[in-house]
């Protein structure tokens, strides 16, 4: 199914610039081998938020790898969701969707989710003023980040009294991947 969609983001990109790629290859090494490294982290979650979903990155990976999990996509983007809408219909997903709308502090109609995610969205502060809200008890944020110092920096700013965090490093040929997850004390 992984290749369909990818297939999908190709044909969509090329007429209306999802992703900034043009053909399959640069995709999946790019994009999806990229999402998919937040897999391990998200098998045991039931219901996640994927905030500023883009392309569907990685909620439709995540969505398609794990059909126990509901994954709910944010995209304010029209042309964005739209296409994440179209690849849910089209591959046939029941346990995903997309609200295209922003996610902000004052988003309190979603319900609450166990793992929240993000993929080059913002700054690991401004994530969680946006969204921690969200959160249930017993949810993490899963946020792919790039250099680990750049992570290192911007836990600084993280409330220790609230959040405890681990970094994750993913091995991969083409960019630097980090998972930051956080947790709630």
């Amino acid at each position: 199914m992984t290749s369909k969609y990818v297939d999908e983001i190709v044909v969509f990109s090329t007429a209306h610039n999802i992703v900034g790629r043009s053909n399959s290859r640069d995709i999946y090494r790019f994009d999806v081998q990229d999402s998919e490294t937040i897999l391990e982290h998200t098998k045991d979650r039931k219901h996640i938020l994927d905030i500023g979903s883009g392309a569907g990155l990685p909620g439709l990976i995540i969505a398609i790898n794990q059909p126990w999990t509901k994954v709910v996509m944010s995209e304010k983007n029209k042309k964005k969701a739209y296409f994440i809408k179209k690849t849910i219909k089209n591959l046939g997903l029941k346990n995903a969707e997309v609200v295209d709308a922003a996610i902000t502090k004052n988003t309190t109609n979603l319900g609450l989710f166990d793992a929240i995610t993000a993929r080059a969205l913002a700054s690991t502060r401004k994530i969680i003023e946006m969204s921690e809200q969200l959160l249930d008890e017993s949810g993490k944020f899963l946020l792919m980040k790039g250099k680990k110092e750049v992570i290192l920096e911007e836990v600084e700013d993280l409330d220790k009294t609230k959040y405890s965090y681990c970094v994750h490093t993913k091995k991969l040929a083409q960019a630097q991947r980090h998972i930051l997850e956080i947790n709630k004390k």
